[in-house]
């Protein structure tokens, strides 16, 4: 006796719905992140005053208190990160301002981040930084 049969018949499934974690919402706008060349780095060193400095403060903060780093964050950098976030996208500052929460603009800073490796380009930067003063530190000790 099969208690259990297999069907031959196909089963309708709903279309499944594809979400791309690279599309960020800004006010009314889809946006799609990608990677920033080297060419627009420029421009965004133009528009960041203290923003470099404050996001190394957010991302070096121990996981506990990075919360209060990020208020603080955003407290100090909302200016220079509607900036930023007008050079990456071609939306006007004042537009932005006007249709743009807070939270979407910490959405699309994080995807750009997680896109462009942020974390990694930060990680070869200390390494070559520390085999720098390390071959430094090596040259001065076998010159005495």
């Amino acid at each position: 006796m099969r208690i259990l049969k297999r069907s031959d018949k196909a089963v309708d499934a709903a279309p499944a719905i594809v979400i791309d974690p690279n599309v960020v919402q800004l006010g009314d706008r889809t946006v799609k992140v990608r990677k920033v060349p080297v060419g627009q780095w420029r421009e965004l060193f133009a528009a960041v005053n203290m923003l470099p400095e404050l996001v190394m403060g957010v991302m070096s903060a121990p996981a506990e208190s990075r919360a209060a780093y990020l208020f603080a964050f955003i407290e100090h950098a909302l200016n220079d990160i509607v900036q930023v976030v007008s050079v990456l996208t071609g939306f006007e500052p004042e537009w932005i301002e006007e249709n743009v929460a807070p939270d979407e603009l910490m959405a699309y800073f994080t995807a750009v981040a997680r896109v462009n490796n942020f974390g990694g380009l930060l990680k070869n930067v200390q390494g070559a930084l520390q085999l720098a003063n390390l071959q430094t530190g090596v040259a001065e000790a076998s010159a005495e």
